[in-house]
């Protein structure tokens, strides 16, 4: 695991970075996840982290800080890439951003550090088994986008989703892995509640996306739209369904979960940042 510190220019790039626009626009509502779950994710593991021991837990302790820092680099650019899409014609988004911050400003409050572990280790699944999608190209393929470096941020944050894909499942099990049964079943479930809420708050900010859009369409266009929508929605659903499932099963262990093809590749263009610690 190595603390990266890449840099992605998007004065020149525009919100429609891709030729599938629906495609394009749910990725761009996706974009709020990471700028505010990664602080959320930094809070909860540093909360973990003070139930852990520090001469039994060295080494989890130690990549509780690399992937902190990893996803302090994540939601930092992905605020830069959120910036582009309001200031490019969508300022209402801001409105969406604020619910979402809310969102994760009360579960800190109000939830145990089991279901919050539990909420983040479903983030992380979610994260790391849908890696693949970015890193080989495939989501390249499906927004129909010529390389950008709006496309670049997201291939090296999911390249580093998968890269630390096994810390908060250990950290998890470390605290709460006891008994198995029910820690299994609390985790299966913190995978449904995180991917019910991330897409309660994006599936509204897709549509204002593309209402905005469509305002300027035909009729016929506007169908079309519709109707691409729909299909981008089904193979993108049933594409990341079939990398999760596994997930559920009572033996997942994600340190087994084999990596892109193009795994080493983009994470070789961002070399590790100086001065800090590379590896575990």
């Amino acid at each position: 695991m190595r603390v990266r510190s890449p840099e992605f220019d998007f004065t020149d790039v525009s919100p429609r970075w891709g030729a599938n626009l629906e495609a394009v626009h749910l990725v761009n509502a996706q974009g709020i996840i990471p700028a505010y779950i990664e602080p959320f994710l930094i809070k909860v593991m540093r909360r973990a982290a003070e139930e852990l021991d520090p001469l039994v837990d060295a080494e989890l302790l130690r990549d509780i800080d690399l992937f902190n820092r990893q996803e302090g680099q994540h939601y930092r650019l992905h605020r830069a890439f959120n910036a582009m899409i309001r200031d490019g014609g969508y300022p209402d988004m801001t409105d969406y951003e604020a619910v979402f911050e809310r969102d994760y400003e009360h579960f800190l409050r109000t939830r145990s550090l089991r279901w919050l572990l539990a909420y983040c280790e479903g983030f992380e699944t979610i994260g790391s088994t849908g890696a693949e999608l970015w890193v080989d190209g495939l989501m390249e393929a499906e927004l129909g986008a010529a390389p950008s470096p709006a496309v670049e941020l997201w291939k090296w944050h999911l390249a580093e989703e998968y890269e630390h894909r096994t810390v908060v499942n250990r950290v998890y099990h470390r605290l709460y892995g006891r008994p198995r049964l029910f820690a299994w079943l609390y985790r299966a479930r913190g995978i449904v509640t995180a991917s019910r809420h991330l897409n309660r708050r994006t599936s509204p900010l897709r549509r204002y996306l593309l209402d905005t859009d469509r305002r300027t369409m035909t009729d016929e266009q506007r169908r079309q739209s519709q109707e691409r929508e729909a299909a981008t929605a089904r193979r993108l659903g049933a594409a990341n369904l079939r990398r999760l499932a596994r997930a559920f099963s009572p033996f997942y262990d994600p340190a087994t979960t084999p990596p892109p093809a193009g795994q080493q590749a983009t994470l070789a263009r961002y070399p590790a940042a100086a001065g800090r610690p590379t590896n575990t």
